[in-house]
């Protein structure tokens, strides 16, 4: 598990705020016609599979790392494990996954 900063890039995410998992966020994003928004790729978070399916079951979970992960603005942290979507997420000073959010197509 190593998160790493790099160059910022745009990308454009709809955002879902306090979501319980991966589901509640995939249902909601389904569901409502949320707009998507620019948010600014600040730190790549890279996962194992084991560790991806853990932090998407319970997203308002305590973790250090995110607790570390001071965005501004519309930074956002990228969340990434091959095979599973790419998760963008603001933790907005907490050490939970306040903002999370999935690449608009």
């Amino acid at each position: 598990m190593t998160t790493t900063s790099i160059a910022p890039r745009n990308q454009m995410v709809r955002f879902t705020r306090k979501a319980e998992s991966l589901y509640w966020v995939q249902r909601e994003l389904g569901d409502l016609n949320v707009r998507a928004e620019l948010a600014l790729v600040v730190a790549v978070k890279e996962l194992t599979a084991e560790e991806y399916d853990a932090f998407a079951k319970r997203l308002l979970r305590a973790r250090d790392w995110l607790a570390n992960f001071d965005g501004i603005c519309h930074e956002v942290l990228e969340v990434r494990c091959p095979g599973r979507p790419t998760l963008y997420v603001k933790s907005k000073g907490t050490n939970y996954a306040h903002t999370v959010g999935l690449a608009a197509e």
